[in-house]
């Protein structure tokens, strides 16, 4: 009967289960360390994402609350919408009052500056939407009173109208988008309502002189 070889168990080698171990470590380690990286990073974009919504609505709330509590000056009227549609090319709006701040009204816009001979009111209408401040006098003002008006209107580069008005009740009437308030003359306080209301028509454009 042959007898059965005889195998010897091959020595192990500690060293290498050891190297082979701290590769294990190393790949474990770094593992783990990219992962907390990448949390950090959505961490991050998330607080980001976080802050640009505050941001966001931090900017629209600031807008609502500043749209909400504009300057008023006292006894100025806030009138009725009307509507801001155009009117057909040639056509005539019949308006309520004598000095509309707004309504149906010329597809085209006047140029700024003083006016000697009465506005069409479809005109003025649009310069109001733009937001202009449009200033009606009595033609039959005193000269000086009109010179005072000019001069007032002369201060400011843009979007301010004068023009006289035949069928005002009042000597002189300052009106802008949906505001409107009468004075005696050439006041004082007709400079402090062109820089209250010019610029808060619901469009916003510069009109040339």
């Amino acid at each position: 009967m042959a007898k059965k070889k005889q195998t010897t168990a091959k020595p192990v080698d500690k060293d290498k289960q050891a190297e082979k171990r701290a590769r294990r470590e190393e790949r474990k380690a770094a593992e783990a360390s990219a992962k907390q990286a990448a949390n950090r990073k959505r961490k991050t974009r998330i607080g980001l994402y976080i802050l640009g919504a505050v941001v966001v609505v931090g900017a629209i709330g600031f807008v609502i609350v500043d749209k909400a509590t504009l300057e008023e000056l006292p006894g100025v009227s806030k009138q009725a919408y009307e509507g801001r549609a155009h009117a057909a090319p040639g056509e005539s709006v019949a308006y309520a009052t004598a000095t509309p701040t707004s309504g149906r009204h010329a597809a085209s816009s006047p140029r700024c500056g003083v006016y000697t001979q009465q506005m069409p009111a479809e005109f003025v209408v649009h310069s109001l939407e733009h937001g202009a401040v449009v200033i009606w006098y009595q033609p039959s003002l005193e000269g000086e009173e009109i010179s005072g008006l000019q001069a007032i209107v002369n201060r400011f580069d843009d979007r301010v109208i004068l023009s006289p008005n035949a069928a005002l009740t009042e000597p002189v009437i300052a009106t802008s988008w949906n505001r409107l308030k009468a004075y005696d003359g050439a006041d004082a306080e007709l400079e402090q309502f062109i820089e209250t209301y010019r610029a808060r028509g619901p469009e916003n454009f510069r009109c040339a002189y």
